[in-house]
């Protein structure tokens, strides 16, 4: 059982952990010692894990192979540690679609288990159930995963802090891993539903880039979901709406968000309310067409913001705000592909990632010091299958 109090480093022994790749169920030592996060849906940690039962098997192997015993701890990691509750049905649907997801841009999932936790609730101050005045014992899902330096938002929120922006070469290649990521899951019909940049990591280093928490992932059936999810500021306007028959574009509506964001160095849409986030969106775009209100949501009847905004087209709208895509047809083609109200008309994450502003990526293996990733234009048989000929062609031509 382990606490949930302020100390940076928390230690402690589970019995039933489970290994994703071998089902193997052993007991663990874990040490957090490190804070990454923490939110309504619960706190995430770095953490380093000692198999004990693997650990006391070799020492005595060793014993009885006359050598010493006393070899050095084993610790596997960091590893990010999300700690949930276990009886929620986001949560669970979040171990189940990361148990089956196998993709160099989709974070991996190494252990998973369940355990009691401390956590502190002075609506208990008899510590009914815990023992332990103060605090409630609850059962809680954590899920083991790889540990990467930093999210997207940090990148970001540092280079804002210095005046500067992202290189438009590394937003090339953190968008198209993203793309890359995206099309894998929305292959099986999964939507992410909170695509944002605090949950995609990164590693500056390597540009190796990463999709995470899948706390809001769902796989889209025929039934309605809904609509009020997904953080605001990167909420496709057919939820803002309320329409709950989406489909899995609403996800590249938030990436057109992302990349939008790394180019500006701050968040496109920043509406106080989900309503006037449409405003926000409508400077943007323009008013949205009766249609689309119609047929995200007949019952619609909140303001439609049917007065333009701007002079001019839509095109050089998005070139005015984008100055950093001055004479660069081929960004803001991708933009308005993916930043389109019709999400029928929206650009899919396949045919975003043959858009030609990508094409530099092919040219050159290292940028500002730094290797490109290796698996940038890598593709399985699977990836392969599901692009089509004409798309591989293109991307590795």
């Amino acid at each position: 059982m382990s606490s949930s109090s302020q100390q940076q480093v928390q230690e402690y022994t589970t019995l039933q952990v489970t290994n994703n790749f071998t089902h193997e169920v052993n007991k663990f030592y874990i040490k957090e010692y490190k804070r990454l996060g923490q939110g309504a849906f619960g706190v995430v940690s770095k953490a380093y894990m000692v198999n004990i039962d693997k650990h006391n098997e070799n020492a005595n192997k060793k014993q009885s192979e006359g050598e010493n015993s006393s070899s050095s701890t084993e610790w596997e990691g960091p590893f990010a540690v999300k700690r949930v509750l276990a009886q929620t049905e986001y949560k669970s649907r979040e171990l189940d679609i990361l148990k089956v997801t196998s993709h160099p841009n989709i974070i991996k999932l190494h252990y998973y288990f369940t355990d009691f936790v401390l956590t502190k609730d002075k609506n208990n101050p008899s510590g009914l159930n815990s023992g332990v005045p103060g605090y409630s014992k609850n059962l809680y899902l954590h899920l083991c995963m790889e540990c990467l330096p930093q999210t997207l938002q940090q990148e970001i929120t540092r280079h804002n802090k210095q005046q500067t922006t992202i290189s438009k070469f590394k937003i090339k290649t953190y968008s198209f891993q993203l793309l890359k990521g995206m099309s894998y899951l929305h292959n099986t019909n999964i939507c992410h539903r909170d695509i944002k940049p605090s949950n995609v990591l990164i590693d500056p280093q390597s540009l190796l880039l990463k999709i995470c928490d899948f706390g809001s992932a769902k796989q889209l059936d025929n039934y309605p979901s809904i609509s009020y999810i997904c953080s605001r500021f990167y909420r496709a306007p057919e939820l803002i709406l309320g329409k709950t028959q989406y489909a899995v574009n609403i996800d590249n509506w938030s990436i057109g968000c992302v990349i939008g964001e790394m180019l500006l160095g701050k968040t496109i849409f920043q509406g106080n309310d989900p309503i006037l986030q449409l405003r926000e969106i409508s400077k943007l775009l323009g008013p949205p067409d009766k249609r689309f209100v119609f047929l995200s949501n007949p019952g619609y009847d909140g303001p439609l913001f049917s007065e333009k905004l701007f002079s001019g087209s839509v095109r050089e709208r998005f070139e005015s705000v984008f100055k950093v895509l001055k004479n660069d047809a081929e960004g803001i083609d991708l933009l308005m592909g993916l930043l389109c109200y019709d999400p029928d008309k929206r650009l899919s994450c396949l045919d975003a990632m043959c858009s030609d502003w990508f094409n530099e990526l092919k040219k050159v293996d290292s940028i500002e010091d730094c290797k490109l990733p290796k698996e940038l234009f890598v593709f399985t048989e699977y990836d392969k299958l599901v692009l089509g000929e004409e798309r591989v062609k293109k991307l590795t031509e």
